[in-house]
């Protein structure tokens, strides 16, 4: 008789760190308010929700695997544990994913975003006072010349943040929270002007988002227009950087003043007023200490760089032929506005004989020639205007209307603005696969785009749930370097469950399979679990 053991049969499904991530989806409700706006009308196994769940766990596996890859990847997971009902990877196909991206840009995606944010703010009270602005693009495969209805945005060529001037691309406008989630998202065209949308950004999201008064606005220089200032209303305060295309900055950048310290040695300020497009505000000049050593290296290779491209230049000026003296010391004074760094140290104006004929040589004797008339000029750098170049390293302006923020506060508030940085890296991070886009519809981009934000959500609010409730525990993990943190990031906590598997055992005989438990679950593993909670400990019982 055969035993047992030689007939039964054991294998595995990687599970991973997805637990985690359905976990927070389910805390979330997002399944149920997907399939609540986008109804199932065919006869599938998966609802829209399923298909959006899918999507969340591909793009947060950081397995660098692109999307048409997505039936595959689910070869090896224990799907009816994620997705707590009978599924299987061949349920994934093309066509059900395809429908899903459809029925969501049929409903707007933009819209959709707002009610599934909406949904999770009344869940999850974090902080909504302070929000950052910022937009960015991302490069897509194909030509997508032709307009196609219904589609909000333009694939077009644009000012490439990633490189790839010779790829399309579209953008994407986000104002997040100052633990990082998206409250609000805008999708843009290829070719979007800051200047114009972060102020139609601000505006929209004012009408959507309801919000504790006041509200502080953090957005970069593009920001910074007359447009934008004079749509804000009394609650908003603003804080962002004044641009060099500003006069009154320029000249306050240049003058000599009085810098007071600040509690960070880094830093020091001076404080003044300004009435900047009809808005009276406050303008903080900063000096960084850091700044200015960083911008006084590269103020020297650009010194260097300028010098060599000067001596060129005055070699061809030396060279040209003018027909009088006056026009040749009119081009000199205009060739030297130029390059303001750099005065005469001698110019004058010399004369020959050239022969009408063009031949080249000495004139012969009795042939008629011509005076020609050029320039023997010498140059030394204008040691004044290095000087005063140097003095604006390290300076900044800052600008708000709230004029009773101190410049410490208004420094930190502003330096903050590194979280929509972040977002957008996390976005464009080469293991977030689904950012490389190859679809052939726009409207599928489109919906794609707000899948995006969406992870970005999912993560940004689980790394919030999980600091929050380490700090409530009095708990810590041990970061990158073996030291307990209370802060870490959710990404490095995920990788806690590399390998974490679910194990099942086959009878041929019967055809039957079961699973026999979840295998290389660490201590710290169930630690993590249990932080998240009860709903996380279902996805790993």
């Amino acid at each position: 008789m055969v035993s047992e053991r030689t007939i039964l049969k054991s294998y595995t499904k990687s599970l991973d760190h997805l637990g985690i991530i359905a976990a927070i989806v389910a805390e979330l409700g997002i399944v149920e308010l997907v399939n609540a706006r986008l109804p199932k009308l065919r006869h599938h196994t998966l609802t829209h929700g399923d298909v959006v769940l899918a999507l969340i766990l591909n793009g947060l596996g950081f397995t660098h695997r692109r999307l048409y890859l997505f039936a595959g990847w689910f070869q090896n997971k224990p799907l009816e544990r994620l997705f707590r009902k009978d599924v299987t990877a061949a349920d994934f196909t093309d066509d059900v994913i395809g429908r899903t991206l459809d029925a969501i840009k049929e409903y707007g995606p933009e819209l959709l975003y707002q009610e599934i944010i909406s949904q999770i703010y009344l869940t999850v009270r974090f902080g909504s006072h302070r929000v950052h602005l910022d937009t960015t693009n991302f490069s897509v495969y194909g030509d997508y010349a032709t307009p196609e209805a219904g589609a909000t945005i333009r694939i077009t060529k644009g000012y490439p943040k990633d490189g790839r001037w010779e790829l399309n691309r579209f953008g994407l406008g986000l104002v997040v929270n100052q633990v990082g989630v998206p409250l609000f998202m805008k999708l843009l065209s290829g070719n979007n002007d800051d200047k114009t949308s972060l102020p139609e950004m601000l505006t929209q999201f004012r009408s959507q988002v309801v919000f504790p008064d006041p509200l502080y606005c953090i957005a970069d220089s593009a920001f910074y227009t007359e447009k934008s200032l004079t749509r804000i209303d009394r609650k908003v305060y603003f804080i962002t950087l004044v641009p060099g295309t500003v006069g009154e900055q320029q000249a306050l950048l240049h003058q000599d003043l009085s810098f007071t310290p600040m509690a960070d040695p880094r830093y020091s300020f001076y404080e003044t007023e300004s009435e900047y497009a009809g808005v009276h505000q406050k303008w903080v000049v900063y000096r960084s200490a850091e700044g200015h050593k960083k911008e006084e290296k590269t103020l020297e290779k650009n010194r260097l760089k300028e010098e060599k491209k000067v001596r060129r230049a005055l070699t061809q000026l030396n060279k040209r032929e003018f027909a009088c003296e006056k026009d040749a010391r009119t081009e000199a004074e205009l060739w030297i506005q130029t390059f303001p760094h750099y005065e005469f140290e001698s110019v004058s104006v010399v004369t020959r004989q050239k022969r009408i004929s063009g031949r080249r040589g000495r004139p012969k004797k009795d042939e008629v020639t011509e005076t020609v008339y050029s320039l023997a000029a010498s140059i030394r750098p204008n040691e004044a205007a290095w000087s005063a170049e140097q003095a604006t390293l390290g300076r900044f302006v800052l600008a708000t209307n709230d004029l009773d923020i101190s410049p410490e506060n208004l420094l930190a508030q502003y330096k903050s603005q590194d979280v929509v940085e972040r977002a957008f890296r996390f976005l464009k991070d080469s293991s977030f696969a689904i950012s490389d886009v190859f679809l052939k519809k726009i409207g599928r981009i489109e919906a794609l785009g707000m899948m995006m934000v969406l992870m970005l959500a999912v993560y940004s609010i689980g790394e919030y749930q999980l600091r929050k409730r380490l700090a409530e525990r009095g708990a810590t993990v041990l970061n990158q370097v073996g030291k307990p943190t209370a802060k870490p990031t959710l990404r490095w906590v995920l990788t806690f469950f590399d390998g974490v598997a679910e194990s099942y055992r086959y009878d041929p005989a019967t055809d039957t399979v079961w699973c026999e438990g979840i295998l290389n679950m660490t201590q710290q593993c169930w630690d993590i679990v249990e932080t998240f909670g009860p709903i996380c400990e279902r996805y790993y019982a």
